[in-house]
């Protein structure tokens, strides 16, 4: 017995005009909606940037932290600030990367400050410290979840108060 297709279950044909407005109704719709990956991937892409700079900052201290105690401090508040940030990556599903292991893996301004002598760390730790600053003050409102923003947020309080003890320290020597 030979069985007669399902002439609903064949292919139809779609017309070219049919086709071209399908597909530009799907592109304005990814036009105008972002979708949740993009949004992750730049909120991913400033959280990595951030971790970036504390692990710096964080190597920076350590390799000056035979000057002065308040750098060993300084070191120790840069890795938690660079854990608290990788925590906040792993929320958003990204890893962390790699660790900088050597000063020339350092942003310039981190840079600086691990080849720093005695003479010049404490002028190039305020200049980090200023740098950090402006930087997590930019990114707070950038930032569109408000638990990772708060997160931030206390991290900028820190960088402040490093700022106000190491400007005090310039102004006593």
């Amino acid at each position: 017995m030979a069985r007669h297709p399902d002439p609903s279950a064949a292919p139809r044909r779609v017309s070219r005009r049919a086709a071209l407005r399908a597909g530009g109704a799907a592109l304005a719709a990814g036009l105008l909606v972002p979708s949740l990956a993009s949004a992750a991937t730049d909120e991913g892409g400033l959280l990595l940037g951030l971790w970036r700079r504390e692990m710096a900052a964080s190597l920076a201290y350590d390799r000056i932290a035979h000057l002065e105690p308040l750098y060993v401090t300084l070191r120790g508040h840069e890795a938690d600030h660079g854990a608290a940030i990788a925590t906040e990556l792993a929320a958003v599903g990204l890893g962390t990367p790699r660790e900088p292991q050597w000063a020339s893996e350092l942003d310039v301004s981190a840079e600086r400050l691990a080849r720093a002598n005695p003479k010049t760390a404490l002028a190039h730790a305020v200049a980090l410290e200023e740098e950090l600053v402006t930087l997590y003050r930019n990114a707070v409102p950038a930032l569109p979840d408000a638990k990772i923003a708060m997160t931030a947020a206390t991290i900028l309080a820190s960088h402040s108060q490093h700022l106000l003890i190491l400007q005090r320290q310039t102004d006593r020597g």
